[in-house]
């Protein structure tokens, strides 16, 4: 039996997406985060990058050269990984965590996160 034109397509439509997806896959894959996955993240975003001189020892504790991140840096992070992270303290309102050597913060209630 051969497949028919519609499974045909629809397996190419899948790989398009699957493969759309790919770059921001691949960036969490390493570290078991999903990017995407807590909803918007912007206004973690926005607080990293303005207290970003309180959290640059955090994010990249050998870099003293690194500079500000920019909004394609960042990535969003589900909260329910803070259940296997460890908090680690900040200066700033955010809470900060890292796990397997990726650090990541959120806001204080716990509904978006943001990593580098």
């Amino acid at each position: 039996m051969q497949p028919s034109k519609a499974c045909g397509s629809l397996m190419v439509l899948v790989l398009i997406v699957v493969l759309t997806n790919a770059p921001a896959a691949l960036a969490a894959a390493g570290i078991g985060l999903d990017i995407g996955g807590a909803g918007s993240c912007n206004e973690v975003k926005s607080q990293i990058k303005r207290d970003w001189f309180d959290l640059k020892p955090f994010f990249r504790s050998g870099e003293k050269s690194m500079q500000r991140p920019k909004s394609r840096d960042f990535f969003c992070v589900s909260p329910a990984y803070t259940r296997d992270a460890i908090e680690k303290h900040s200066a700033t309102s955010l809470r900060c965590y890292s796990m397997r050597g990726q650090q990541f913060c959120c806001d204080q209630q716990l509904q978006a996160c943001a990593g580098l």
